[in-house]
């Protein structure tokens, strides 16, 4: 039985060898005195590689050393071609007057090529500065100024004859609008039918709201009947009835108005018991509003609801334009100022302050007898 031998360590790292270590395994360093140990044999399963004397295993490169080894811990010396530059070591310089070259397509953080000339001065605050690439020359930057004066003189050029169109255009849309207020009463327009009758445009003279009750889907005053009233579409009309003695009715038609001509026209059938139609105008709500009556026997009136309290402010007067069956109503209101119209005459004025706005109606009275019925054709409101 052999004495057991002291262990080795490597000369190079200080790592423990084993006997049969012939290079150590940290560093490749060649073990002195074991040259004639045997070759370790490679692992099962593991192809054997036939290695020349004194080679490393397969897979650890070659560190050729000088005969001092520098100590433990200090990197190897690595042995580079005699052609080759030493590691970090500056490349070769260019001869003296000639520019170094540099690659067309530089990396990122490579300096601008010191040729070339420097980025303008920015004026105005903070820019961005164009790579050094993109700098224009002196003479790309004059034709770009010339070429900015010859765009900005087009874009002038342009703006003018916009300019001038777009006066052309006003003009002559004020011309048509003039003309149009010139001829108004020669031309006849026909409103646009809404929802609640038929609406021309807000302007002096101008129809508001008119209702020939030809179309009963285009009116808003609607139909319903009970125990007390009818109102119904009937043949172009607008037909209200009342079916108790002395109860006044009413249907109001969209809007609230002021400073307007209100017109309607109406006729009472033969068979009709003794009635007043009349208009409602300056309504807040069922007890506040003006109404202006003329009945069947000659008389009107205009009277004023307020809190549920009438107020005469024009009694029944008798006048002979009024017709038994057919007649034309026309209310003008002017502020606080009421006019009277019946048939196209002036019947009366009056002031009264009380409300100077509203909206619109058309109301029938009946007195002694029920059956009282008023059939309207029509009803406008104008701008005063």
């Amino acid at each position: 039985m052999s004495e057991p031998q002291s262990p080795t360590f490597c000369a190079q790292c200080g790592r423990k060898l084993s006997p049969e270590d012939r290079f150590c395994p940290e560093c490749g360093t060649r073990v002195p005195g074991n040259s004639a140990a045997t070759p370790p044999q490679p692992p099962t399963g593991v192809p054997t590689v036939v290695l020349p004397p004194n080679q490393p295993p397969a897979g650890v490169p070659t560190v050729v050393l000088p005969p001092n080894q520098p100590p433990a811990g200090v990197p190897p010396t690595v042995v580079l071609p005699p052609t080759q530059p030493p590691v970090g070591s500056s490349p070769p310089q260019s001869p003296p007057g000639v520019p170094p070259v540099i690659p067309p397509v530089q990396s990122v953080g490579t300096p601008p090529d010191p040729f070339l000339p420097p980025p303008p001065p920015a004026y105005g605050g903070l820019s961005t500065h164009p790579s050094p690439l993109q700098i224009p020359s002196t003479t790309g930057m004059t034709a770009q100024r010339s070429n900015n004066w010859l765009v900005w003189g087009l874009v002038g050029g342009g703006g003018c004859l916009l300019l001038i169109f777009i006066v052309t255009c006003v003009a002559i849309l004020l011309s048509i609008s003039m003309f149009n207020t010139v001829s108004e009463d020669l031309i006849s327009t026909s409103p646009t039918t809404g929802s609640s009758g038929a609406v021309a445009p807000v302007t002096d003279g101008q129809v508001l709201f008119r209702d020939d009750f030809e179309d009963p889907q285009a009116s808003n005053l609607g139909e319903s009947e009970d125990r007390s009233s009818r109102y119904a579409y009937d043949q172009g009309n607008y037909v209200i009835e009342v079916k108790q003695s002395e109860m006044l009715v009413w249907a109001l038609v969209e809007g609230t108005y002021r400073d307007v001509v209100i017109e309607t026209s109406y006729s009472v059938p033969a068979n009709s018991a003794n009635v007043a139609a009349g208009l409602i105008f300056h309504y807040q709500d069922s007890n506040n509003f003006y109404l202006f009556s003329v009945s069947n026997d000659g008389y009107y009136a205009l009277e004023l609801l307020k809190d549920d309290q009438w107020v005469t402010l024009i009694d029944w007067t008798k006048h002979n334009v009024i017709n038994a069956a057919k007649n034309r109503l026309r209310v003008v209101l002017n502020g606080d100022e009421i006019t009277l119209f019946v048939n196209d005459r002036q019947l009366e004025k009056t002031r009264d302050p009380t409300f100077t706005s509203g909206e619109i109606g058309l109301a029938v009275t009946s007195f002694d007898k029920a059956g009282a019925i008023v059939r309207y054709d029509e009803i406008t409101i104008r701008k005063r």
